[in-house]
């Protein structure tokens, strides 16, 4: 992940918190499953969880789970240029709650 930039918001933290982050920080967030590949880097999770976008600050918030040292649950959230944005909504699906 450190390939992507951006920051660390949530470490060590459960899939569940990482999902209600996501859902209160974001108005737009879609459904990421185990392995999908963004920007070349396979995203490593143990189950579904959701990817956040927020659409006016340009950042897309992304979960991660690294299995090597310091294993656990991360969140980051990246700078996106529209084509990293289109690529998630064409993509993904979208969760609408």
């Amino acid at each position: 992940m450190n390939n992507l930039g951006g920051k660390v918001l949530l470490m060590g933290v459960t899939p569940k918190e990482v999902n209600d982050y996501v859902r209160k920080h974001c108005k737009e967030y879609y459904e990421m499953p185990p392995g999908f590949v963004f920007k070349g880097i396979r995203m490593l999770l143990a189950s579904p969880m959701l990817v956040g976008i927020q659409n006016k600050k340009k950042k897309i918030l992304l979960p991660f789970t690294k299995r090597c040292a310091n294993p656990g649950t991360m969140l980051f959230e990246i700078a996106a240029k529209d084509d990293d944005l289109d690529f998630i909504r064409n993509n993904l699906v979208r969760v609408q709650e």
